[in-house]
């Protein structure tokens, strides 16, 4: 792997010199796509450096805020620009290298985003379009995470949770209106598959999943079928359903009024000792 260069050249301050580290392979950091890890094989996890021959002869260089020192260098072959170095933030430190096709479309970027010298992210194109990102998310100088996108949709990620080299987790970003929502699954025991039980819907809740239900407060009106999910109410407690249910086709006669009161019941009705209510026996009287 070779690091970023961590300054420009300039007549102000040198050149840091590019720390070369040995890779035990010069294979391609992009991994085949795979919905599952389906073996233990391990993953390249080398962050590679793409060469970009930024003090080539033929290399424009631009100074975008007149301190003499080049923010943006268009490295050239041929008259065609082949790769492109950027300092984005104007701070003498390279951000991001970008290299482009045959045709002067963007396929590659390596960035760089906690200034240390090193890439943290590369970004893989195709017609101009992103599928992969291979990401560098622990500090340990390995791959760890792969996003794989469809257009430009985050649509599934592979994930290293514990440096070894193979994949242990598996995102599904399944809700293309909040790429904060994903099903992830994982693998514990090291077998190369997703444990049972293992897969957690990240936004459940907010897909619509019913919830587990909660009882009306004390004193509410009582909900159509009885008090709650299917729990009777509280004895004595305002609202209560009548002990007994009543009997098939019963229900309709409970809720709609009668047509006539049968005769003699106003009668009845004000014979009732004070503080009764119909169908309820009489307060008991004292001693």
């Amino acid at each position: 792997m070779t690091r970023f260069p961590l300054t420009w050249r300039s007549s102000r301050c040198s050149l840091v010199a590019l720390i070369t580290i040995s890779v035990a392979s010069c294979a391609s950091s992009t991994p085949e796509p795979s919905s599952a890890k389906g073996s233990t094989s391990e993953r390249d996890t080398a962050v590679v450096h793409e060469p970009c021959d930024k003090d080539s002869a033929s290399a424009e260089k631009v100074d975008v805020n007149g301190d003499r020192i080049p923010d943006i260098i268009h490295v050239k072959q041929d008259g065609r620009e082949v790769c492109r170095v950027v300092d984005l933030n104007l701070d003498g430190a390279i951000d991001a290298f970008i290299y482009y096709d045959g045709k002067g479309v963007e396929r590659r970027r390596e960035s760089d985003f906690d200034r240390d010298g090193r890439a943290d992210e590369i970004a893989h194109y195709e017609r101009g379009a992103i599928v992969l990102k291979e990401r560098e998310t622990n500090f340990d100088d390995k791959l760890d995470t792969w996003d794989h996108y469809e257009g430009p949709r985050l649509a599934r990620r592979e994930r290293d949770s514990d440096g070894d080299g193979i994949v242990d987790q598996w995102w599904q970003f399944n809700n293309p209106n909040d790429a904060k929502c994903a099903v992830v699954a994982s693998d514990q025991n090291a077998d190369g598959k997703a444990d049972p039980g293992s897969v957690v819907d990240l936004c459940a809740e907010s897909y619509g999943a019913p919830k587990a239900p909660v009882p009306p407060p004390a004193g509410a009106a009582p909900v159509e079928g009885g008090a709650g999910a299917g729990q009777p109410a509280a004895a004595g407690a305002p609202g209560a359903a009548p002990t007994a249910a009543p009997a098939a086709g019963a229900a309709a006669s409970t809720t709609a009024a009668p047509t006539a009161a049968p005769a003699g019941a106003a009668a009845s009705a004000s014979t009732a000792p004070a503080g009764s209510a119909p169908g309820q026996p009489a307060a008991k009287k004292g001693p």
